[in-house]
């Protein structure tokens, strides 16, 4: 046997041992990758944000959407929903870009509201209910802020 074989053997031997060692390696970074997305909430907002159509997105407590107007009208809207959810005001802050309303149920519960421009007709509105959420009663406050939002030419919000 040459010299040359004998390192052909040597090296495929030594090659194959590597394989498993290169696939669990492989494995265990996709897991890690995996659980990082499904546990941080990215994949929540990834699925709200491709299924744009679909409304809002609940994710730590505090739903999100996007809106097709600007911060100014989706204020007025929102101070609306709030006189017929019977939500006294104690904090409307707004200026071009962003809106902060804050408000609480009678049983003392807070509401944060915020309103952030996103393009000149579009904004990104949050709603969280209570420290560590509420989607039953942000949902109600966001379907209210909806029916004040006026109609676009296209039929959606």
């Amino acid at each position: 046997m040459l010299m040359t074989d004998r390192m052909r053997i040597f090296s495929l031997g030594s090659h194959r041992s590597l394989r498993p060692e290169k696939i669990i390696r492989v494995v265990d970074w996709v897991l890690c990758v995996l659980l990082g997305v499904f546990c941080s909430g990215c994949l929540a907002l990834a699925v709200g944000a491709v299924g744009g159509a679909a409304g809002a997105v609940y994710v730590k407590g505090k739903l999100k959407d996007e809106v097709n107007h600007p911060v100014a009208v989706v204020h007025e809207a929102t101070v609306a929903a709030m006189n017929d959810l019977e939500l006294e005001l104690f904090e409307d802050k707004v200026d071009k870009v962003s809106a902060h309303l804050e408000s609480e149920f009678s049983d003392d519960t807070h509401v944060w509201i915020d309103l952030e421009s996103v393009q000149d007709s579009r904004c990104r509105l949050t709603i969280r209910v209570g420290f560590s959420g509420d989607e039953v009663r942000s949902r109600k406050i966001y379907d209210t802020i909806k029916q004040h939002l006026p109609r676009s030419e296209s039929g959606g919000i």
